[in-house]
């Protein structure tokens, strides 16, 4: 029996869409690609960072603490910076606390306000999670340089029309 090549299910929604006389052919597509995409790169992405015994969220915010001034924000400011509910927060600062990655402390100036903070155990583990999910190009290898940054342009785009920017 002769081996078939897989299909693109998403050429093939897009064929039928266009048969059937649906609006936007190429937008649906577009929207068809980029929501498959965001699900076989979010599972690559959380398979690598299992081995690395952290979730999707934990490394987030992580990340953020990492790249922010003493590697500290207000728990807040994680919830609005990675799009996650306040409860989602907390639980996922609870896990890395349990785990010494992150530590809570009290803001120097309010004290209505819980400050997360990378711990040098989380800087090592963040750094190790990284080099990790740098090694299948965060999701996206086998394209160039220039193509991830043309990529971003152009999600930028569709952001900026959903009003991602404040």
């Amino acid at each position: 029996m002769p081996v078939r090549a897989q299909s693109d299910s998403v050429q093939w929604m897009r064929e039928r869409w266009e048969a059937h006389g649906e609006p936007h052919p190429a937008q649906f597509a577009a929207m068809a690609s980029v929501l498959r995409t965001s699900v076989l790169m979010t599972d690559e992405l959380d398979r690598v960072l299992k081995a690395c015994g952290l979730s999707r969220t934990g490394y987030l915010v992580m990340i953020t603490l990492q790249m922010s001034d003493e590697a500290t924000r207000p728990l807040g400011q994680l919830g609005k910076a990675l799009l996650i509910h306040p409860t989602t927060v907390t639980m996922v600062i609870d896990q890395l606390e349990k785990s010494a990655l992150v530590r809570r402390q009290p803001h120097p100036t309010d004290r209505r306000t819980v400050l997360a903070q990378l711990t040098p155990k989380g800087h090592a583990a963040a750094e190790r999670a990284t080099a990790a999910l740098a090694e299948i190009g965060f999701g996206l290898d086998g394209i160039t340089d220039s193509a991830a940054d043309r990529l971003v342009a152009d999600l930028r785009k569709i952001r900026q029309g959903l009003q991602d920017f404040g």
